[in-house]
Formats: C-alpha cells, sequence, structure tokens
C-alpha cells in the first residue's frame, strides 16, 4: 500500500481530482440528450462510461510516472476503445428492417474516447470534442428528422390469389417504391417498401391504400 501511495501527493490529486469531475460532468452533458429521449442508456451510463475511461487512462499515467519507466501508456486505452463495444451492442434493437439504437451507440463509444482524453490531461480538446457533440446531438436534430421523414419505410399487408406477388411488386415500381423484403405464405404476404420521394406520411399512405387487393400498411 505504500508503494501505491508514495507518488499520490496533494498536487497530484488535485489534478487527478479535476480529471475526474470533468469526466462526471461532460459524460453527463452527452447523456442528458438520450435521457431526454427516454433510452435506456442516458445520463447515468454515459457518466460511468465516461468516469471509467478516465480512470483506465489516469491510472495508465499514474503507473508509468510511478515506476520511473518509459511504457506504453496507452495500452489499457486502447483496451476500453474495443471493450466499450458490448454496450453499444446492447444498446441496439433490431425490429423488422428498422434499427434503432445507433445514436446511443456511438454515443457511448465516443464518450468512452471522451474519457480517455480527459484521463491524458487534454481538458480543452475534450471541451471541442462536447461542444461539437452538443452541435451534432441537439442542432442537427432537425435536419436529421426532416431528411428521416422524407424517407419512409412501409409494411403492406396484401391476399395471394388473384393477384401474385409480382403483380404488387409491378404495381409498387410503376409508383416509385423500392422493395426491401417480401415475407409472406400461401394465402397473403407483407412486402416492405421504401420511398424517397418528399411528401407527407399521410399521402403515401393513402396512395397505397388505394392499389387494389392492400388491405394493411404500417410504418416499418
Amino acid at each position: 500500500m505504500e508503494v501505491a501511495l508514495s507518488y499520490i501527493n496533494l498536487d497530484v490529486y488535485l489534478v487527478v481530482l479535476l480529471r475526474l469531475v470533468a469526466s462526471v460532468v461532460l459524460g453527463g452533458l452527452i447523456g442528458i440528450e438520450r435521457a431526454s429521449s427516454k433510452h435506456d442508456a442516458g445520463l447515468r451510463t454515459h457518466i460511468i462510461v465516461c468516469l471509467g475511461a478516465a480512470s483506465v487512462m489516469i491510472v495508465s499515467q499514474l503507473i508509468s510516472m510511478q515506476n520511473g519507466a518509459i511504457t506504453d501508456i496507452t495500452r489499457l486505452g486502447a483496451q476500453v476503445i474495443s471493450g466499450i463495444g458490448f454496450l453499444g451492442v446492447g444498446s441496439i434493437i433490431v425490429n423488422r428492417s428498422r434499427v434503432r439504437g445507433l445514436t446511443t451507440a456511438a454515443g457511448l463509444w465516443t464518450t468512452g474516447c471522451l474519457g480517455l482524453v480527459i484521463g491524458a490531461g487534454f481538458l480543452e480538446v475534450a471541451l471541442t470534442i462536447v461542444a461539437l457533440m452538443m452541435f451534432t446531438i441537439y442542432v442537427l436534430r432537425p435536419l436529421s428528422l426532416k431528411i428521416r421523414a422524407s424517407a419512409l419505410t412501409f409494411d403492406v399487408t396484401v391476399p395471394i390469389g388473384e393477384r401474385t406477388v409480382t403483380d404488387y411488386v409491378e404495381e409498387f415500381a410503376m409508383r416509385h417504391f423500392e422493395i426491401i423484403a417480401i415475407k409472406g405464405s400461401n394465402e397473403k404476404a407483407v412486402i416492405t417498401i421504401h420511398t424517397d420521394m418528399r411528401g407527407e406520411r399521410n399521402e403515401f399512405i393513402r396512395e397505397i391504400i388505394s392499389i387494389p387487393g392492400v388491405v394493411g400498411v404500417s410504418e416499418a
């Protein structure tokens, strides 16, 4: 224990404390938006990820300086960057043809990298990273929603009988819909279609319902 404590004097501890507090504050800023969007990986998760990553980098530096030897202090940090992926995978949800949680997964990974930057002592760089992330999360969100609104995907339920799946596919192609997937049986099929055309969601639904044979439409 004496060996472990020999390098931690008051000045060093204050520097370490500043970095750890900075990781909590800056990691929390990123997590606030995710928490407000009702994501499971929200405020506390982002704080813990950032704090843990900062802790790893700080310990790497302390071990190197305490032993008085030149060692690769980035080795432990590299494990954080690769290891944080398991949290990202856990936050991604695949539902039919729609994937949710990619932004959260990317945010967790970047928060881990942010913690490494803070732990290394580059607070100016960390503040710049957070500022750019806040710009991406908040300022670009309306643009992202607008782009998403103009690119819609629908699951269309159709009976198989008088009309075949090929007939429906040709009908959708004539109306400039892209076929994403087809699932079905001998009696009915669910055709997933996509459009990049601009327009209101309800307008596209009315157009799809007007196609003879269509019995159901839902947004994928």
